[in-house]
């Protein structure tokens, strides 16, 4: 049991230096996992929107293809 919680910390140190080495180089992980978040945010957003409009009592098909359309390329983008 020594052994895998010193192979742990010995990993944890190497991920924490790789960090620091692809920062180093002009990438920043944290930046981009918040800008994935803001992504999937406005991705479900969009979701929402375009149930929200097919689920009204007068379907709008033409804003609900936009959205779907707008929903892709933002999905496209992040790709």
């Amino acid at each position: 049991m020594v052994n895998v919680n010193a192979a742990i910390e010995q990993l944890l140190d190497m991920r924490l230096e790789l960090d620091d080495t692809i920062r180093l180089l002009g990438f920043d992980p944290e930046a981009s996992d918040r800008q994935q978040a803001g992504t999937n945010e406005r991705v479900l957003l969009h979701l929402q929107d375009i149930y929200d409009v097919l689920d009204a009592p007068r379907p709008n098909g033409d804003y609900a293809k936009q959205l779907v359309q707008e929903t892709m390329k933002i999905a496209k983008e992040e790709m």
